[in-house]
């Protein structure tokens, strides 16, 4: 008898060879003003099937100024009653959950919210203390989670039998800290034990579950099919996956670990069919995200940002320093720290180094800490407008309400990104963009403009057209009274 897990499997192979190949004909995300001021945000049906998208999104809302005491409410569907979302301040340490904030300085509310069973779409208002929907205008998708400053991920390798107690107590420990660890699962090389102390990590919290081959073969593989996508479907028959891996009874995997940093265009091409949204590699000095394949409708390969320990094949550090300043490098220039670890290798009764920089890195209100596959479920949606059109906003209305200018996309970047601003109304506008030093670097524009929603995409080059150097830049726009300025980093 065919288990109900694998009839979901089959089914989504047929879906995937109908529609592999293809291109997105219509938007993943729209969002639209509906009635009495509430926010609707719609989800692709198919994209939905596909990735589930349960881990939740901070949608940024523009709110008058003026006001405090607001209160943000949201619902599946039209026929729900509406449910109050839990309010978070910026002293408060949280990641991943359902959540507002409000920032009453910058009128802005960050509303955080996955997607649920219930439906394709999740409905969002703002009210006043007396009940009052509020003009509240969507602006866009934060980069990180409740818009922070950078993100942490943390990716283990070669979760096996012989080791199994070597993670259960890196679980542990990790969870110690409040740090989420991606577990990469050889899952033929675990017995029955094993299985269910991974289910038992699992469901302690803070742990991912990640694919990483049925054998950890070198490349080229002997059957592509079976450690790519069957790996996957191993960890769905053997698991119950969390809530931010699941959508009703189907279950995801979202992230790919390539046995030995090894790969190949039939792997690529395997990681693309089993809808993996990315694979990640060993190589060190990844402090972003990688760029989407609009053919392979997936994540390039990713690497990390450096390795806790190491084999002598391998550049892993047992140097705190070294560790510490890898990390507050990629702090302040607002990137995605990814460390990455082999349990098998670390001495935790006796060396001290694991310790002094989880220590360093862990349970800093201004951070998001998240999965690995959290993390690409998240950007996958943050980060598709308008490089490859999968992000559209349908305004009720062809004029903007108020000024605003968007956080770059994508950021980091290399070598363009784009960036958005809306007008309310006809204005001489002058975007600049600066360095570090506040040497002007390019002016991107500078004349009188229509009202509208308006963008312009920068190729990371001068007014003279020369290429400039990876590093932090800032971009200042001002229109009348207006004036702001937001940052950028270009990576290469």
């Amino acid at each position: 008898m065919v288990k109900p897990k694998t009839m979901i499997y089959i089914f989504i192979i047929i879906l995937i060879c109908q529609i592999s190949g293809s291109e997105i004909g219509h938007p993943v995300l729209s969002v639209k003003n509906g009635n009495r001021n509430e926010t609707i945000i719609t989800l692709d049906d198919q994209t939905h099937i596909d990735y589930g998208l349960a881990y939740p999104v901070t949608y940024e809302f523009n709110i008058p100024s003026g006001n405090d005491n607001l209160r943000s409410y949201r619902r599946f569907q039209s026929t729900q009653d509406w449910s109050q979302i839990v309010e978070k301040t910026p002293e408060d340490f949280f990641n991943g959950i359902e959540a507002v904030r409000f920032d009453y300085n910058e009128n802005t509310a960050y509303v955080s919210i996955g997607f649920s069973d219930l439906s394709d779409s999740i409905f969002i208002k703002i009210a006043d203390s007396a009940g009052n929907t509020i003009d509240a205008s969507y602006s866009e998708i934060s980069q990180y989670y409740d818009n922070r400053d950078a993100a942490v991920t943390s990716t283990a390798d070669d979760w096996g039998s012989w080791n199994n107690n070597d993670f259960v107590q890196t679980c542990e420990i990790f969870r110690s800290f409040n740090l989420w660890l991606s577990c990469a699962i050889i899952t033929d090389f675990l017995d029955s034990n094993a299985w269910v102390d991974i289910q038992t990590q699992l469901d302690s919290g803070y742990v991912e579950a990640i694919a990483h081959s049925r054998t950890h073969p070198y490349v080229p593989y002997n059957d592509v099919e079976g450690e790519v996508l069957g790996s996957m479907q191993d960890i769905i028959d053997n698991l119950d996956l969390p809530a931010h891996n699941s959508y009703g009874i189907r279950e995801y995997v979202y992230a790919w670990v390539a046995p030995y940093g090894e790969y190949d265009d039939t792997i690529d091409s395997m990681v693309s069919v089993a809808k993996y949204l990315v694979p990640r590699l060993y190589y060190e000095n990844q402090h972003g995200f990688s760029n989407w394949n609009q053919d392979l409708n997936k994540y390039e390969p990713v690497g990390v940002s450096i390795e806790v320990g190491g084999y002598y094949y391998w550049t892993g550090s047992t140097d705190t320093v070294e560790l510490n300043h890898t990390f507050d490098d990629v702090l302040t220039y607002g990137g995605v720290y990814h460390v990455m670890c082999h349990p098998a290798i670390i001495d935790w009764e006796n060396d001290d180094y694991p310790w002094v920089h989880l220590e360093h890195i862990s349970n800093r209100n201004n951070v998001w800490y998240t999965g690995f596959g959290h993390l690409y479920a998240y950007h996958f949606l943050q980060s598709t407008y308008p490089e490859i059109n999968l992000h559209s906003i349908d305004f009720s209305e062809s004029i903007p309400q108020q000024i605003v200018i968007h956080q770059n996309y994508p950021n980091p970047f290399n070598p363009t990104t784009t960036l958005r601003y809306d007008l309310p109304e006809d204005a001489l506008v002058n975007i600049t963009i600066y360095d570090m030093m506040g040497r002007v670097v390019r002016i991107m524009v500078n004349g009188e403009q229509n009202a509208g929603f308006k963008s312009v995409k920068w190729n990371a080059t001068n007014n003279i057209g020369q290429p400039v150097t990876a590093g932090l830049y800032l971009y200042t726009m001002q229109a009348g009274d207006f004036k702001q300025t937001r940052k950028m980093v270009l990576v290469k």
